[in-house]
């Protein structure tokens, strides 16, 4: 148990599988926006060491952070990467 409570631990997973999902159904309506893998990850990478991370949502724009990451026309609220 990550969190002392097994319930708990079940809801976070779903509430993770639910955000995923819409995570990946916006995208999918991205195609002609989408960055190659390797800027998204070396994006995440860069986010992965921010301290306005907090369970995947940026704390500056409020976005989820894998789908800023992986878009061209966005760019890090405080400027650790840029546009594609």
């Amino acid at each position: 148990m990550r969190n002392g409570c097994e319930r708990c631990d079940e809801l976070e997973d779903l509430g993770r599988q639910d955000t995923d999902a819409l995570i990946e159904a916006q995208l999918a309506m991205e195609v002609r926006n989408i960055v190659p893998n390797t800027i998204r990850d070396a994006r995440l990478e860069i986010c992965s060491s921010c301290p306005f991370l907090v369970n995947g949502l940026c704390q500056q724009c409020g976005c989820y952070t894998r789908f800023r990451a992986s878009l061209k026309n966005k760019n890090c609220p405080i400027g650790r990467w840029q546009k594609y």
